[in-house]
């Protein structure tokens, strides 16, 4: 199973909205995907139709250690894809892994139990560096990084690589960087084109060819609780998103 986590130490990047579009994207290309909400925010819980309203959620995941992948991962109504969903008790669930020698790894293990059912994982997280996030990167291969094309991304972009490298040498260091992709692009503003220059100057090798443009159908999809591909499949946002998961499945030799 190829983990990747989805990370940004700035928010209003698209985080959760490429880790669903994407989740959906992987699964539609014949892949069994896992999606896991890290967030305290929700918001991928909340943006996908699931079942199994009883099911154990992601804190019961991190520090019960009788829960595995099977009680927590459930169908969704997008074909191939399961869900562990976020809770409103994810605080409480980084004071006990805070508290918790060797914590940083209980994601990895119980994904390691789980390896055979899934081809792809990713893992949403949220913009801060809590214990949360470095256990998904520390369950991972890969990181991937969404970006707008805003000035002030980039300062999150130098963020996010310098907490990758840290992981990557101190905690897992089978962790690279899958991909930088710009997920909010604004092509009319020749200060966004420059951005998007800038950070393909700066990192030629990371940043994805493909960008996904502002788009109100992408948004308008996780209102109704689809992705852009259900909801509007032959939008200009649709196109994107399945170049973007192509572009990285390549990356990934799948």
């Amino acid at each position: 199973m190829k983990t990747i986590t989805v990370c940004q130490r700035k928010g209003g990047n698209g985080k959760s909205t490429s880790a669903l579009n994407l989740a959906h994207a992987f699964a539609l290309s014949g892949l069994r995907v896992l999606l896991i909400d890290l967030d305290d925010q929700k918001n991928t819980t909340s943006a996908i139709a699931h079942q199994g309203e009883n099911a154990a959620t992601v804190d019961r995941l991190l520090i019960d250690d009788s829960v595995t992948i099977d009680d927590a991962a459930v169908a969704t109504t997008w074909d191939g894809v399961s869900l562990v969903a976020a809770s409103s008790n994810l605080s409480g669930a980084i004071r006990e892994l805070d508290a918790e020698v060797g914590s940083h790894l209980v994601l990895r293990e119980k994904l390691a139990a789980a390896s055979d059912r899934f081809d792809v994982c990713l893992i949403d997280t949220s913009p801060s560096l809590n214990i949360l996030v470095v256990n998904a990167l520390c369950a991972s291969q890969y990181a991937f990084i969404p970006l707008s094309s805003r000035y002030f991304s980039l300062q999150g972009l130098g963020q996010t690589l310098e907490s990758t490298r840290k992981v990557t040498n101190r905690l897992n260091p089978d962790l690279t960087v899958l991909g930088v992709a710009f997920v909010i692009h604004d092509g009319r503003s020749s200060l966004a084109r420059e951005v998007v220059e800038k950070a393909k100057a700066e990192y030629p090798d990371l940043v994805c060819g493909t960008t996904v443009g502002v788009n109100i159908r992408i948004e308008e999809a996780q209102v109704v609780r689809q992705s852009i591909f259900d909801y509007a499949p032959f939008d200009r946002g649709a196109e994107q998103y399945r170049a973007l998961a192509k572009e990285l499945l390549s990356r990934l030799s799948l």
